[in-house]
C-alpha cells in the first residue's frame, strides 16, 4: 500500500551551486548522496521520528519546460519568508491570495519555479 510521496526531484545543472543555494534558503540537512555525483537529497532538518517528503536535485543538461511549479512548500507565514528572499536577492514573486490561501513563487538559479502556500 502506498504511504507517502517520499521524494521530488528538481533537475539542475550545476549540482554544487544548487546544493548550496537550497541550503541557504531551506533549513535542509542532506540525507543522501548518488554514487555517481549526480544527486543530492534533503530532508527538513526537524526532530522526531514522522519521515516526510524529500527534496532531491540531480545533475541535467538540459531543463525540461514547465509551466506551472510542480508543488508547493507549506508556510505557516508567508510574509516574513517573501521578505527573508527579497531582502537576500533571491528572484521573488508578488504575494498572492485566493480561496483563503496566500501564496508566491520564487525561483532557484536554474530557473526552476519553486511555489509557497500559507493556508
Amino acid at each position: 500500500m502506498v504511504k507517502r510521496i517520499d521524494s521530488v526531484f528538481v533537475p539542475v545543472t550545476d549540482l554544487q551551486r544548487s546544493e548550496e543555494w537550497y541550503m541557504k534558503v531551506f533549513p535542509f540537512r542532506v540525507v543522501y548522496r548518488s554514487g555517481d555525483g549526480n544527486y543530492v537529497g534533503f530532508r527538513f532538518n526537524e526532530e522526531g521520528e514522522e519521515v516526510k517528503t524529500a527534496l532531491t536535485i540531480f545533475k541535467t543538461d538540459k531543463l525540461p519546460e514547465r509551466i506551472h511549479s510542480p508543488f508547493n512548500f507549506y508556510i505557516e507565514e508567508v510574509d516574513g519568508f517573501h521578505t527573508f528572499l527579497v531582502e537576500n536577492g533571491y528572484n521573488v514573486g508578488e504575494i498572492h491570495s485566493a480561496d483563503g490561501m496566500r501564496f508566491f513563487d520564487f525561483y532557484d538559479p536554474d530557473g526552476n519555479t519553486l511555489g509557497v502556500v500559507e493556508f
